[in-house]
C-alpha cells in the first residue's frame, strides 16, 4: 500500500518544516495590508484598452432583451416568435409579465405558445371575459393545447377555476388593476406560487400603479431590486419606466402590417330652439345628496346620459324617481327596506352603482333628496320634448353611414342601443349588448351576430348580404377580431383612453380587409363638455401608454433597447476601456452577473452629471458619440476608478437582488414587520426549548418574510397577523417549499466608455 503523502513534511526529512507550497508562498504581514475605499469595486476588473467604437458596441450588445432560446412552435406567424422568445425569458426569471403588444396582433396564439414552453402537457388556465372565451376555446383547439376556460365575471362572482396547477393565461388583464376589487381578491391568491402571462395592449388606465397591481398577481414586489426599483408597491414607478420594462413585454413592430388609421371629429350641438341646454340646468339643479363627493357622482352620470341620447336619460330619471318613491314610502312606514327591495327599484343596470352610494352602504334612505321629486316631473316635460324634436346627433350619424361601409357604432348605454337600432330609418342594424344580441327588433345569438362581421364565409351569403352596421356596448370592446369592419364610431366616449383604443382595436388589426381604418369620434356639446370634461380626461390619460412606449409614435423600451443593439450589431465588439472626445463629460459602463445555472444578468448604466440611469435613450445618447471613433485612447486611470466606486453601488443591489438577498426594510409593508418579530420572539423560546424542528419551520417562515411578495402573498401574511401563537408555526407548514437561488459564480465588467470635454484633451 503506497504511503501517504504527509501535509508537513516529517521531522529530519526536510531542512524546512512547512510544505513546499507554503514555503514559497508570498509572505503578507499586517503592515503590508491596506483599507480599499470599496471592495466590490476591486472585483470589477476593467478590461484591456480598445476603440471607442468597439467598447460601445458590446455595452450596446449587452443591453438586449433577454430571449429564451426555445424554437417557437411552427403556427407561429413570423412576427409573433420575437414576442414569444421574450415573454417567456421574462416569466422564467419573474414568474410574470405582461404581453403588451398591440391590438389585433395574435397575443392569444403568443400566449398559448408561451404557456405550453412553461409547462409541456399541462392544463392552461385561461382567463378571459365571457365574450372572448368562445375565440379562446377555438384557438386552443386549432393548435391542439389543453385549457381551462374561466370567465372574469365568473371570477367576479367568487368562483375561481377548479385547475390549481400549471401556467394562468389573464387575458384584458388591465380589468385586474385595482385590489379593491372582489374579482381581484378572489384571484390574487389564486395565483400564489404560479407563473403567468397578462394579456393587455392598455396595462396602465388611470395611473401607473395599475400595471403595478396587475404585474403583483405572480411578480414579487422586489422583482425589479436589482433595476433600481425596490418595490413594485412604491411611490416611485413614475421615474422608473425603463426598469418596468423588464416586465412589459412588445415584439417586432407591425405599424406597417396593420390598416392605416383615419381619425374624423364631429361635433353635433343641437338648436338653439332644442331643450338640451334647459335639460342641463335642470339636471344641475338636482341635490342628490347632502354629501358633495356622491353629489358630483350622481350628476355626472345624469350628465353623461344628457350627452348620449334622451332614452338613456330617460331611463336614469325613472329609476331615480323609483328609488325616492320607494325612499319616502320607506319613511312614511318607519322601516328600512331590504337590498333586494332596493334592487327591484332601480331595476338591474350599470346605474346601480351611482343609486347604491346615493343610499350607503347600510342601506339608509336618510341622505336621500326626496325634494328632487318636483325637479324631476320638470326634466320628464323637457325631455319629452327633445324626444319628439329632431336629434342632431343621430342626424349626423345618418349622413356619416349614407357610404354603407361596414360600421362599429359604440355606445355607453344599453338604451342608446335602441335608440339608434330604432331611429336610423334602415332596416338591417346589427344590435349587441351585455344580456342580448340581433338584428333590427329581434334577438339572435351573440355569435351569430358577431360572425357577420368576420371574415370566415357564412351559410347565409348566399341568401342574403351581411349587416353593414352593428351598434353595441362596450360589451364588445375587448379581444374580439371584426376585421369587416371599416368604420369605428365612438358615438359615446368612454371615461379612459384605455376603452378607446380597446374599441378601435377592433378593426384596427392584423388580418384586417382594409388598407385603412376610419376613427371617428362624436364630440360632446361644448357647454356639457366644459361641464363634465369628459375629453380632456380621456386625453389625460392617454398620456399614460406615451410614458410606457406602448404607443405609436413612441418606441417602447423592450423596442428600443433591440433597436439600439441592432444598429451597432455590424460594428466589432470588444469588452474593455475606451476614451474620447464630447461635448460634456459622461460615461457608459455595464457589468454582468453570472449564476451557477449559467443565467447571466447584464446592466448598462449611463453616468451623467444627473447621475446614474439605465434609460435607454440616455444611454443611446453616450454611446453615439462613439459611432465611427476607431482610435484607441486610454481613459486616465483615476477616471476609471472613481467610475467603479460609483458603480460599486449598482452593482451591490443587483448581487442582493439575483442572489435572493433579503429586501429593504423600508420596501416591508406593516404586516411583514410585525409578523418578523413575532417569529423572532417564538424563535427565541424554541431556542430556549431546544426545539430544533420548530426552529428550522420559523427559519423557514423568516426567510419567506424577508422576501419580496405578490399580492396573495401579501394578503396572507395578512391574515397571520390574526393568529394566535399557537397557530402560526401551524400556517407556516403550509409554506411551499423554495430552493435556494444559484449561487453568484462571478460579476465581471463588460466595459467603460468615458466622454470627456473636448477641452481637456487639448
Amino acid at each position: 500500500m503506497p504511503e501517504p503523502l504527509p501535509f508537513f513534511r516529517l521531522a529530519g526529512r526536510s531542512s524546512s518544516p512547512w510544505p513546499d507550497w507554503l514555503a514559497n508562498a508570498p509572505r503578507l504581514v499586517a503592515e503590508s495590508l491596506i483599507q480599499t475605499r470599496e471592495p466590490l469595486a476591486s472585483w470589477l476588473r476593467p478590461g484591456p484598452v480598445a476603440p471607442a467604437e468597439e467598447v460601445a458596441a458590446a455595452l450596446a450588445a449587452a443591453m438586449l432583451p433577454a430571449e429564451a432560446e426555445d424554437d417557437p412552435p411552427a403556427w407561429l406567424r413570423s412576427d409573433q416568435r420575437l414576442s414569444f422568445r421574450r415573454a417567456l425569458a421574462a416569466i422564467r426569471r419573474f414568474d410574470g409579465a405582461i404581453l403588451a403588444d398591440p391590438v389585433g396582433s395574435g397575443k392569444t396564439f403568443i400566449a398559448l405558445a408561451v404557456a405550453a414552453a412553461l409547462a409541456p402537457g399541462r392544463i392552461i388556465s385561461v382567463l378571459a371575459p365571457a365574450v372572448v372565451l368562445p375565440q379562446w376555446r377555438e384557438a386552443a383547439s386549432l393548435v391542439g393545447l389543453p385549457i381551462c376556460a374561466h370567465s372574469h365575471e365568473t371570477v367576479s362572482r367568487g368562483r375561481l377555476p377548479a385547475e390549481r396547477r400549471g401556467p394562468v393565461i389573464v387575458d384584458e388583464s388591465h380589468r385586474f388593476r385595482n385590489p379593491a376589487t372582489q374579482r381581484y381578491r378572489m384571484l390574487a391568491p389564486w395565483c400564489t406560487g404560479r407563473r403567468g402571462l397578462l394579456l393587455t395592449a392598455t396595462p396602465a388606465v388611470n395611473h401607473l400603479s395599475d400595471l403595478a397591481h396587475q404585474l403583483l398577481l405572480f411578480v414579487r414586489h422586489s422583482a425589479l431590486a436589482a433595476n433600481g426599483l425596490a418595490s413594485l408597491r412604491s411611490d416611485e414607478l413614475d421615474g422608473h419606466t425603463a426598469a418596468l420594462a423588464h416586465l412589459i413585454v412588445t415584439g417586432e413592430d407591425r405599424a406597417a402590417k396593420v390598416p392605416a388609421r383615419r381619425t374624423v371629429e364631429i361635433r353635433a350641438d343641437e338648436s338653439a330652439s332644442s331643450p338640451f341646454a334647459a335639460l342641463q340646468e335642470a339636471i344641475a339643479s338636482l341635490t342628490f345628496s347632502s354629501d358633495a363627493g356622491i353629489a358630483a357622482l350622481a350628476r355626472m352620470s345624469f350628465l353623461q346620459a344628457l350627452g348620449s341620447s334622451p332614452p338613456a336619460l330617460q331611463e336614469m330619471i325613472a329609476r331615480y324617481r323609483a328609488l325616492l318613491l320607494h325612499a319616502r314610502e320607506a319613511r312614511a312606514a318607519g322601516c328600512s327596506p331590504s337590498r333586494q327591495a332596493i334592487r327591484g327599484a332601480v331595476g338591474p343596470c350599470d346605474e346601480q352603482l351611482v343609486f347604491w352610494a346615493l343610499i350607503g352602504d347600510g342601506g339608509s334612505f336618510s341622505d336621500l333628496a326626496v325634494q328632487d321629486l318636483a325637479a324631476l316631473d320638470s326634466c320628464g316635460i323637457l325631455l319629452r320634448r327633445w324626444t319628439d324634436a329632431p336629434n342632431a346627433k343621430l342626424t349626423a350619424l345618418r349622413r356619416l353611414l349614407a357610404d354603407d361601409r361596414p360600421t362599429l357604432i359604440f355606445t355607453t348605454a344599453t338604451a342608446t342601443v335602441r335608440h339608434i337600432r330604432d331611429r336610423l330609418d334602415r332596416r338591417g342594424v346589427a344590435w349587441c349588448t351585455g344580456s342580448a344580441a340581433g338584428l333590427d327588433g329581434g334577438r339572435l345569438s351573440r355569435e351569430r351576430v358577431l360572425d357577420w362581421f368576420r371574415t370566415k364565409p357564412l351559410p347565409t351569403d348566399l341568401v342574403h348580404h351581411r349587416p353593414t352596421v352593428l351598434v353595441a356596448t362596450d360589451v364588445a370592446s375587448e379581444g374580439l377580431d371584426l376585421p369587416r369592419v371599416e368604420r369605428v364610431v365612438h358615438y359615446d366616449l368612454p371615461w379612459t383612453a384605455t376603452r378607446l383604443e380597446q374599441r378601435s382595436g377592433r378593426a384596427l388589426r392584423l388580418g384586417s380587409r382594409h388598407r385603412e381604418v376610419e376613427i371617428v369620434r362624436f364630440r360632446l356639446p361644448a357647454l356639457l363638455e366644459e361641464q363634465i370634461r369628459k375629453e380632456a380626461a380621456v386625453e389625460t390619460k392617454g398620456g399614460l401608454p406615451r410614458v410606457l412606449g406602448l404607443t405609436p409614435e413612441v418606441n417602447a423600451p423592450w423596442r428600443f433597447r433591440a433597436d439600439l443593439s441592432e444598429a451597432w450589431a455590424e460594428v466589432r465588439r470588444t469588452e474593455g476601456v475606451a476614451s474620447l472626445a464630447g461635448e460634456v463629460s459622461a460615461a457608459v459602463a455595464g457589468f454582468r452577473i453570472t449564476t451557477s445555472d449559467g443565467t447571466t444578468v447584464a446592466t448598462v448604466l449611463a453616468k451623467t452629471p444627473a447621475g446614474w440611469s439605465d434609460a435607454p435613450e440616455v444611454v443611446a445618447e453616450v454611446l453615439a458619440v462613439a459611432r465611427g471613433a476607431r482610435g484607441a485612447a486610454p481613459p486616465s486611470r483615476q477616471r476609471v476608478r472613481e467610475l467603479l466606486r460609483a458603480l460599486a453601488a449598482p452593482a451591490r443591489t443587483a448581487l442582493r437582488s439575483v442572489s435572493g438577498g433579503a429586501i429593504e426594510s423600508t420596501a416591508r409593508t406593516p404586516a411583514v414587520r410585525q409578523t418578523i418579530r413575532r417569529i423572532l420572539r417564538l424563535a427565541g423560546l424554541a431556542a430556549r426549548a431546544r426545539d430544533r424542528q420548530r426552529l428550522e419551520l420559523l427559519g423557514r417562515g423568516l426567510a419567506f418574510l424577508k422576501r419580496g411578495h405578490t399580492a396573495g402573498e401579501e394578503w396572507e401574511i395578512v391574515r397571520w397577523c390574526g393568529l394566535s401563537d399557537r397557530e402560526l408555526p401551524r400556517a407556516l407548514t403550509g409554506l411551499p417549499p423554495e430552493g435556494p437561488p444559484a449561487p453568484i459564480e462571478r460579476i465581471s465588467l463588460i466595459g467603460i466608455l468615458v466622454v470627456e470635454p473636448r477641452e481637456w484633451f487639448g
